[in-house]
């Protein structure tokens, strides 16, 4: 008897994102020069379910595991860097969502799942007013990824007399788009600012960083699944992992292709660029391991509800910068040498490899502040990311 061969449908959802290439290329030029990702884009990822992935099952989404958002922000920067953004990292918002109180969920996911939520925590001006039954909230936040799109915004701030920040659920009524999104990478992503105004935020719409990262938030009633219920501090700052690889393999990609045709002055006959493209893909593909290596030490401990030990914590920051820091030099090996029509416009190496530039100005891959930070905690001096200190 024959059987069909299972798939995951962690799977499906890369292979969808893969078959999305020839559109999302076609699309990647005006995406930067609009500074925001089509309405038409927009709609692909979410008739593909690239942006349900941790939406929770109760409300039609995918709930799958940790790694996921890696796979498919991966599979998306093939093809656009900002595509891969607003679908690898501002999708996994989800997870926050999923781990507030369940009338919170119920208000953003009630109608149906396909649903972006930005985020901000850039802020100036920023006020808070303690009130009965909820918050008063005004100010400015920058850095918001496809909020052109959102229909919620979760925003941090302190409130009133407490320096430990919240995060404040706002639909999208209650807040105005400033558009000052001029860069000169990730254009498409849109992450322009955001404007609050005497806004009132009832108190299941509000939860402290403390409690988000914790175990057993409130989301957590509703919700079993241990990205929603358990501790969530050792696994944030990695979703970065997935545009990044997946930019430096598009670069990867593009340069060989350029190798096939000669363009930019590439001569794959050449023995010196031969060994340029042997060490870009030597780095890119031990990045890949160090990512992989992250991704299966945060599910081992996470999926079975077991705090991830502090010298395994210190490799996750570590690979995981260090990782980004291998995609990089690759990408730039590749771009240095090529000749000046390369930076022409209609290259699409340069927009892959700008916005591969954009994305490594993370704090998530922060080459100084996280090294430093890993050494400290391996010496067991106390350190800046929070994630590092606790045992």
């Amino acid at each position: 008897m024959n059987y069909a061969p299972i798939r995951s449908r962690q799977g499906e959802l890369v292979e969808a994102a893969e078959s999305l290439g020839d559109v999302l290329k076609a699309r990647a030029c005006d995406a930067e020069l609009n500074r925001r990702l089509s309405p038409e884009t927009m709609a692909d990822l979410f008739a593909n379910g690239l942006l349900g992935y941790f939406v929770p099952a109760r409300f039609g989404g995918s709930e799958l595991d940790w790694g996921a958002q890696i796979h498919i922000g991966r599979a998306l920067a093939h093809h656009c860097g900002s595509t891969a953004w607003i679908g690898g990292v501002v999708g996994s918002h989800a997870l926050y969502i999923g781990r507030m109180d369940p009338r919170a969920q119920d208000d953003v996911w009630g109608a149906g799942a396909n649903v972006l939520v930005s985020t901000g925590s850039v802020m100036r001006d920023v006020t808070v007013e303690t009130l009965a039954g909820g918050y008063r909230l005004s100010g400015r936040w920058s850095f918001c990824s496809g909020v052109d799109h959102a229909s919620w915004a979760l925003l941090r701030a302190s409130p009133s007399g407490d320096h430990r920040q919240s995060y404040f659920l706002i639909p999208r009524a209650d807040f105005a788009i400033e558009d000052d999104w001029f860069v000169s990478s990730m254009s498409g992503s849109g992450s322009k600012s955001v404007l609050v105004k005497d806004v009132f935020i009832p108190d299941y719409r509000v939860l402290s960083m403390a409690d988000m990262m914790a175990p057993s938030p409130p989301g957590a009633q509703a919700n079993a699944h241990y990205l929603y219920s358990g501790s969530f501090r050792p696994f944030s700052g990695s979703n970065l992992m997935g545009p990044i690889l997946g930019g430096a393999e598009a670069v990867l990609f593009e340069f060989e292709r350029m190798m096939a045709t000669g363009e930019g002055g590439v001569d794959a006959s050449d023995v010196q660029w031969q060994l340029t493209y042997a060490e870009a893909a030597a780095e890119i593909s031990a990045a890949e391991q160090l990512i992989n290596l992250m991704i299966r030490t945060q599910t081992r401990y996470g999926s079975v509800g077991l705090p991830i030990p502090k010298a395994e914590r210190i490799a996750v920051v570590r690979d995981r910068t260090y990782a980004a820091r291998l995609c990089l030099n690759g990408a730039t090996r590749l771009v240095t040498g090529l000749s000046a029509d390369s930076v022409l416009k209609d290259a699409p190496i340069q927009r892959m490899f700008r916005d591969l530039q954009g994305m490594m100005q993370q704090i998530g891959v922060n080459w100084d502040r996280n090294m430093i930070n890993c050494a400290k905690a391996s010496l067991d001096m106390n350190t800046d990311i929070p994630e590092l200190n606790a045992d």
